[in-house]
């Protein structure tokens, strides 16, 4: 007889998990890329980091967004001579994927469901980052 795994009944995520703060989910300290970096620069610092994704910055240090390694395989598909060349803001959503620390992990959630992303900055009231989250890092949370 082989054994048979049977999951457990599905739970709801009570509104106390859905109100929990993205700054308490955060991955932090966050890497960071400077936003006008080629994106070959950008993929070696995720290879070296074991990353996904990276915030990108401004000169000022503030976000500009969060650069997915699905971004530049996108890029490197168009055009593999490119990497040099582009920059990270040259792949960066038009709205940029940054939340404040007060944001909810309901609003981090239908934020990344609205735009199609995976991870979102978080970042203080200036802009400076101070985190991501990211599609892991909510799966952990229900899953805890």
């Amino acid at each position: 007889m082989k054994a048979v795994y049977v999951a457990p009944p599905p739970i709801r995520p009570t509104r106390r998990l859905t109100a929990r703060l993205a700054a308490d989910v955060m991955s932090d300290p966050v890497d960071t890329i400077p936003a006008d970096a080629p994106l070959d620069d950008a993929l070696r610092a995720m290879v070296r980091l074991h990353h996904r994704h990276l915030v990108a910055v401004d000169r000022d240090g503030r976000c500009a967004g969060v650069l997915s390694d699905r971004a530049i395989a996108a890029e490197w598909a168009r055009d593999p001579a490119s990497l040099p060349v582009r920059r990270v803001a040259s792949t960066l959503a038009t709205r940029p994927a940054v939340v404040g620390p007060l944001a909810t992990i309901l609003d981090v959630a239908r934020f990344m469901r609205a735009t199609g992303t995976d991870a979102v900055a978080v970042a203080d009231t200036d802009g400076y980052p101070l985190g991501i989250v990211t599609g892991t890092d909510l799966v952990a949370l229900l899953a805890a």
